[in-house]
C-alpha cells in the first residue's frame, strides 16, 4: 500500500527526528541572524550565553520556541523532496556527460516548488522563534500566542504578502539542498569510480556517513548568508524590502553581518 512513498516516508521521519533533537540549535541560528545589533533585543555573547539566558527565563520551553511551525514544515520539506527530487532529476536528464548538472537543476527546481508551499509556515517558525523572553517596547505589538496566532495576526496586518516575505532570499536558499545533493551525488560517483564498481554499487555505512557530512558542511558554507537575509526578512521588525535588507545587512555588520 506504501508502494512508491518510501521516499516521502522516509523524508517525514528524518525531518521529524532533526527537528525534534535540532531544534534549539536553530533557534539560536535564528536569533543570532536576525539581531543586528538593537539595544531593544536580547543581546547575547556566544551560542551558550543565549542558551543559558533562555533556559534561566524559560526552562525548556523556551528552547522549543517555533517548534510548532517546524513540526510541520521540515518534514512535509524533506518528504516532497526526497519524493520528487528523483522524478524531476530523470525528466531533466539535461547533460549525462555532467550529473552535477542535472543534480543541481533538480535541487533547485524541487526546492522552489516546495518553498512557494511552504514559505508561509517558514515565516511563522522564525517569528515564533524571535519571541523574547524578555520583551522589550518593540515586541510587543508582536506577541503570538501560538502557530494558529501568528497565522491570524500576520494576515490581519499584512495579508498574503506577509507569509511570503523572505520567499525571495528562500529561493537562492534552495541551492542548500541543491548543492549538498550535488555533492553528496558526486562523492559517492567519485568512490564508487574509484573502487572500479558500477555508479549506482552500494558502498560502506561508513562511507554514506562520511559523504553526508561533507555535502552538508559545505554546502551550508556556500549558502549560509541567504539565511541572514531570510531571517531578516521575515522578522516582523524589520526590513521590508529585499535590496534595503541586504543592503543594512551589509552596512551593519558586512561580511560577518
Amino acid at each position: 500500500m506504501l508502494a512508491g512513498y518510501e521516499h516521502f516516508i522516509g523524508g517525514v521521519a528524518g525531518g521529524l527526528t532533526s527537528t525534534a533533537f535540532c531544534h534549539p540549535i536553530d533557534l539560536l541560528k535564528v536569533r543570532f541572524s536576525a539581531n543586528e545589533g538593537n539595544a531593544l533585543r536580547p543581546q547575547y555573547k556566544s551560542y551558550w550565553d543565549a542558551t543559558r539566558s533562555i533556559f534561566a527565563a524559560s526552562g525548556v520551553r523556551g528552547l522549543y520556541r517555533g517548534l510548532s511551525a517546524a513540526a510541520i514544515a521540515s518534514p512535509i520539506s524533506w518528504g516532497l523532496y526526497f519524493q520528487f527530487y528523483e522524478r524531476i532529476r530523470a525528466r531533466l536528464h539535461t547533460a549525462p556527460d555532467w550529473p552535477i548538472v542535472d543534480n543541481l537543476l533538480a535541487g533547485s527546481v524541487t526546492g522552489a516548488l516546495i518553498l512557494s508551499v511552504t514559505n508561509p509556515l517558514w515565516v511563522c517558525k522564525t517569528r515564533l522563534c524571535l519571541q523574547y523572553e524578555n520583551l522589550g517596547g518593540m515586541a510587543q505589538d508582536h506577541r503570538y500566542r501560538g502557530l494558529i496566532d501568528c497565522v491570524r495576526q500576520t494576515w490581519r496586518l499584512e495579508g498574503v504578502r506577509g507569509f511570503y516575505r523572505g520567499f525571495l532570499p528562500g529561493l537562492f536558499g534552495t541551492l542548500n539542498g541543491a548543492v549538498q545533493f550535488a555533492i553528496y551525488n558526486w562523492l559517492k560517483d567519485w568512490r564508487c569510480q574509484a573502487r572500479g564498481i558500477p555508479r549506482d554499487s552500494q558502498l560502506s555505512p561508513m562511507d554514506y556517513l562520511a559523504f553526508s557530512i561533507s555535502s552538508k558542511c559545505l554546502s551550508t558554507g556556500i549558502t549560509f548568508p541567504y539565511q541572514v537575509l531570510r531571517t531578516r526578512l521575515q522578522d516582523p521588525f524589520t526590513y521590508p524590502p529585499v535590496c534595503l535588507g541586504s543592503l543594512r545587512a551589509g552596512a551593519a555588520g558586512g561580511a560577518h553581518g
